[in-house]
Order: structure tokens, then C-alpha cells, then sequence
């Protein structure tokens, strides 16, 4: 058996066996192929697709490529939101201490961001003093005290995923449906998390493009989920305009905590409240959806989840000072109006315009473990089906370098569509399969 033959076979477009799929991701993980191989033979999955036996086949053998958590020991159900991402996309940090405070363990494995979105891990980081490198005990130690705890996936977890996401990426098979849904369960398998909630997101905003794609990918990870003996559930939202108001570190920091305390934006309670209503009815015997929502707005309001995020975050060494004053958190040298040019109602936003903004002020990295600035970003201070007249602020550009303001600014307007018709608030949620 060698790497060559496995790329021919796979361009030949024919089904590879489990032990072909474990030789080429234990030569991957290893550095014994190189990258223009292992980008070969992702491109023909892209192109010729997997069987759902090679998809789960390959999910083993990314899970099985570092360590395994075992979390039975902890609590009979423990439960575990992911997101397929998206731009100002910081519902995962939210519903963390919600459940918890809930009395719903939660225990998450997540990655630094690569690309335009950025990751949750990094802007946790963006906690002074707060880590995620820990080991294997000292994350089954904050689980058990804390109910919540959120662990890198760095060089020890499904280390092989971590290289095939970068090489997807590299290549522009970003939306392939059936590596994407190996890589998502691999880091579920080796999280130990049994109840399972993926949040699909689709639209511009993100990398698959449309409903009826995140449908097939949803189904198809309901359908992975029964043969591993999981729970799976997945809520497909919609992400043309980005989540809530901020994109950027910092600045999604603030508003997260803002939502902690009942400041939050429309849309992003309804993703919220949506996940973390199904996320509940999967980890305990409350199956009302309705009933659940109304627990989760019923802890917020309460400050319940407020003060469980600040237990988190002292339990993984953040100061939480930053936590009770969001204000400390650093700005950007520059805090820049895009203002109106027309009078009416915001149509649309185009999310992955906005995204694009945000990486170019420089809150995204397209190298492993790169720069990113924590304060550069984009404030939203009108969301879709908000009126607004000329002159008026559409949004605000962060950043610390004077020669970015004049085209970002011009460019930010431009992902804003005004409109003379009637546009009302649209759930972001499309679907809900399990």
C-alpha cells in the first residue's frame, strides 16, 4: 500500500477501504506524505465525494490520530455545541455557561480561527490570563467543578483534522460536505460528548453555500451520529448578514457579555435560544422546546449565566475583572462612522463582504497560529430591517492603521443594501433535523 496508489484509486473514483483511509491519515499526521499529496487526494474526495462508510472510517482515523476523553465518569449525558462558523458568530461562548448554569455539563474542544471568522478559542484569549492549553485532568477538573470548560484542540486532539482543515482551506475544497462532516465528528469522538447540537450555518457569511447543501450535510451528521451511538441534532441558521453587532475579537467579547446581562440583539437571541433549547432537550428530560427557551432567558434574566461565565473563566485563569467591566478591554486607535448615503431600510448585508472588511483590518490570520489585533473590527449600528435616513451612522470600522479607514469605509457602505420596501425581522433559524 502507498500514498499514490490510494490517490489513484480515489481518482479513479472508487470507494477506499478503512485500512487505506487509516494509512493515509497515519502518514498525515506523521509529516511521511507531503502536502502536494495530501492536497492531491483531497481534491478528488472534493471532486468524486465519500461514502458514508469511507466518511465515518475517515472520522475514526482523524479521532483516533491523538487522544481521547473519556467523560462518562463525570455525568451520564454531557453535551456539546458546534458551529460550522460564521461571521461575528459568538453563540458558542453564550450558550457555554447558559447550559451550565443549568446544571448541564458542557464540555467543548475548538481550534484557533483560520481565515475571515474567528475562532471561539481566540477570542476567549482575548480574556487576559485566560487559557486553553490545558491537560486532558486539568479539563476534566474544571468540567466537574465548574459544569463547563473549554479545552484547545492544539497538537493533541485529532491532530490529522487540524492539518486537513488547513490543507482544505489551502486547496478551496473548504465546502466539501463530506470532509467537512468527517472533521466535525472526529473532534466529537474524541471529546467524549454525547449529546451532540451543530449549529449548520449557510449563506454568505460562511462556507456552504446554501439551505439545501447545509440539509444534506445536517442529515448526513445525524445519520454518522447513530452509528457512533451519539445524539446528534442540527439547526440550520441563516448567516447572509452577520450575528448579532460585532465582528472582531474584543469587540465580540463586549457584546457577549452585554447578551450575558440581557443586552442582546435580536437575531442572536433567536440562534441562541434555538440551540440551547435543543441542546437541553437532548441532555435532560425536558423535550418542550418552547419550555426550554424560556429557561434559558429565565437564567440570563436571573444573572444566573452572568456569574457561571465568570466561574468559567476564573477556573481557566481569566480576569474577570474584565468580565464585570467590559470597558477595559482595549480599543483601537481608530473608531470610524460609516454613514448613509440613503434614506429607507436596510435589505441586506452581505456578510461575507463584512467579513472580508474585518480580516483586512486585520481581526483574522490565514497562517497557522498568526498575528491577529484583538481591537481591529466592525460594529454594526443597523441590522436588516432597521430604517434609517441619510446621514445616519450604518456602522463604525475599528482599527489602529489611519491608511485603512478611507476604502474600508467606502467598501463597509457599499455590503449595506438600502432598500424603499418594507422589510421585517426574519428568524436565522431555517431548520431544525434530528
Amino acid at each position: 500500500m502507498d500514498i499514490k496508489s490510494i490517490i489513484r484509486k480515489k481518482r479513479a473514483k472508487e470507494e477506499l477501504t478503512k485500512d487505506e483511509i487509516n494509512y493515509f491519515i497515519g502518514k498525515l499526521e506523521k509529516g511521511e506524505i507531503s502536502e502536494a499529496q495530501a492536497a492531491s487526494l483531497i481534491s478528488y474526495i472534493y471532486i468524486n465525494g465519500l461514502t458514508e462508510e469511507e466518511i465515518l472510517n475517515l472520522s475514526l482515523a482523524m479521532a483516533e490520530s491523538g487522544d481521547m476523553i473519556d467523560l462518562s465518569d463525570i455525568a451520564e449525558n454531557i453535551v456539546d455545541k458546534h458551529s460550522t462558523g460564521g461571521i461575528g458568530d459568538k453563540a458558542t461562548i453564550l450558550l457555554m455557561p447558559i447550559l451550565a448554569s443549568l446544571d448541564i455539563p458542557v464540555a467543548k474542544i475548538s481550534s484557533r480561527g483560520y481565515g475571515v471568522s474567528g475562532g471561539t478559542i481566540d477570542k476567549l484569549e482575548s480574556i487576559p490570563g485566560f487559557t486553553t492549553d490545558l491537560s486532558i485532568e486539568d479539563f476534566k477538573k474544571n468540567l466537574k467543578d465548574t459544569n463547563v470548560c473549554i479545552m484547545n484542540q492544539g497538537l493533541s486532539f485529532a491532530p490529522a483534522e487540524g492539518k486537513m482543515y488547513k490543507l482544505r482551506n489551502a486547496t478551496a475544497c473548504e465546502n466539501s460536505l463530506p470532509i467537512i462532516a468527517a472533521s466535525l465528528m472526529s473532534l466529537k469522538i474524541a471529546t467524549g460528548s454525547n449529546k451532540i447540537v451543530f449549529d449548520i450555518t449557510c449563506g454568505r457569511g460562511t462556507y456552504i453555500n446554501n439551505r439545501d447543501e447545509a440539509k444534506r450535510l445536517s442529515k448526513l451528521l445525524v445519520r454518522l451520529g447513530k452509528s457512533l451511538g451519539k445524539d446528534v441534532a442540527c439547526v440550520v441558521t441563516n448567516m447572509n448578514q452577520p450575528l448579532g453587532y460585532s465582528i472582531g475579537h474584543n469587540l465580540e467579547m463586549k457584546e457577549t457579555i452585554n447578551a450575558l446581562k440581557g443586552i442582546i440583539s435580536e437575531d442572536l437571541g433567536n440562534v441562541i435560544e434555538a440551540l440551547g433549547s435543543i441542546m437541553i432537550a437532548l441532555a435532560t428530560e425536558s423535550k418542550d422546546l418552547e419550555a426550554n427557551a424560556l429557561m434559558i432567558k429565565n437564567t440570563i434574566k436571573s444573572g444566573a449565566a452572568f456569574e457561571k461565565f465568570k466561574e468559567m473563566v476564573a477556573a481557566q485563569g481569566g480576569n474577570t475583572a474584565y468580565i464585570d467591566n467590559p470597558e477595559l478591554f482595549k480599543s483601537s486607535k481608530y473608531i470610524m462612522p460609516v454613514l448613509s448615503t440613503e434614506t429607507g431600510t436596510v435589505e441586506s448585508i452581505d456578510a461575507d463582504m463584512v467579513g472580508s472588511i474585518a480580516y483586512y483590518l486585520g481581526a483574522g490570520r490565514m497562517k497557522d497560529e498568526g498575528s491577529i489585533n484583538r481591537t481591529a473590527g466592525i460594529t454594526l449600528n443597523k441590522k436588516v430591517g432597521d430604517t434609517v435616513t441619510v446621514g445616519e451612522t450604518l456602522a463604525y470600522i475599528h482599527t489602529d492603521e489611519d491608511n485603512k479607514i478611507n476604502g474600508t469605509t467606502q467598501n463597509l457602505k457599499e455590503a449595506f443594501i438600502i432598500t424603499n420596501k418594507k422589510i421585517n425581522f426574519k428568524s436565522r433559524v431555517l431548520e431544525i433535523i434530528k
